[in-house]
């Protein structure tokens, strides 16, 4: 007979109830039922957990399509006062950590888990600075019946309407080009055609600083395409997908942001930038290396 309560999450909440839940993590149907049994939750206080579970699903779909992905659990904790989500796979757990440096969220990272700490009475208070869905579920999840509980933002419009009709003829190409090849690999020609996109569409970006973020990443891209070309002809089909990941998360990005409204404008820095690590890691790992980025976001 156990004598003491078990307890999953770092903080050491003795307070927790007996039920815990756990779900496990292989494939995108999987996270699609984590994202749908949250949202659905009788219990109100979970509807109140957007920012966490938006960081964690952009992260963990860029981190699914990799081709060494591991499966994964996140068992989910509650207390009167927290709510507890523990990540246990060491890989996943630091990965989601370098994910989650820059955000407010709440964790304790140790060995082979990290734990998220939300407090319920703080949740209402932080809902102003939550990071709107990621584009990627709204087809999915957002209809006219939760769409009250997503915040009113104006489509930003600094951009010049010339430049941005040009960025938004750009990813026209780039989509269909992505679509066309993603399952057949690239050829010469195409990937000619997405160096060239890509880097007019950063030269666009440029001046605009209130995009640097978005703008550094997809340089950093456009400088990988420009010195691995062997190495993006050679990619596999699953390796594709992910590539194909990072250039939806742009079209979402420009068309929330620019088009749609109803989002912060850092609220995809974090996910693009991880989609553009993931890529690094198989194109040129040793590059990573060398910068340091490796050691941050690779080394188990």
């Amino acid at each position: 007979m156990r004598l003491k309560r078990k307890i999953i999450n770092l903080f050491d909440d003795s307070s927790i109830y007996n039920v815990k839940r756990v779900v496990s993590i292989d494939n995108e149907e999987d996270l699609n039922l984590f994202w749908d049994y949250l949202q659905n939750s009788s219990n109100d206080t979970y509807e109140l957990i957007d920012a966490f579970i938006t960081h964690f699903y952009n992260f963990a779909l860029s981190y699914i399509c990799m081709k060494d992905s591991e499966f994964f659990e996140i068992i989910l904790e509650e207390s009167d006062k927290n709510l507890y989500f523990t990540l246990w796979n060491k890989k996943i757990a630091l990965l989601f950590q370098q994910h989650i440096q820059d955000t407010t969220l709440t964790h304790l990272a140790k060995n082979n888990r990290i734990s998220i700490k939300l407090k319920k009475t703080e949740l209402k208070q932080s809902k102003k600075e939550i990071d709107l869905i990621h584009t990627n579920r709204e087809n999915k999840l957002i209809s006219s019946t939760n769409s009250s509980k997503i915040v009113s933002l104006k489509p930003y419009d600094f951009i010049d309407s010339e430049d941005l009709s040009e960025l938004l003829k750009l990813n026209e190409d780039m989509q269909e080009l992505i679509f066309i090849h993603k399952k057949y690999g690239f050829d010469e020609s195409s990937f000619i055609s997405l160096r060239s996109i890509i880097s007019m569409f950063c030269l666009t970006l440029r001046y605009y600083n209130q995009l640097s973020p978005i703008s550094t990443v997809l340089t950093n891209f456009s400088n990988l395409l420009n010195t691995n070309k062997n190495e993006f002809l050679k990619l596999h089909r699953d390796e594709l997908e992910l590539i194909h990941g990072f250039i939806n998360n742009i079209d979402t990005w420009l068309k929330t942001l620019f088009i749609k409204g109803g989002a912060d404008i850092y609220f995809m820095d974090n996910s693009i930038n991880a989609d553009f690590q993931m890529i690094s890691q198989i194109i040129d790992p040793v590059t990573l290396e060398e910068e340091g980025a490796l050691d941050d976001i690779f080394d188990f």
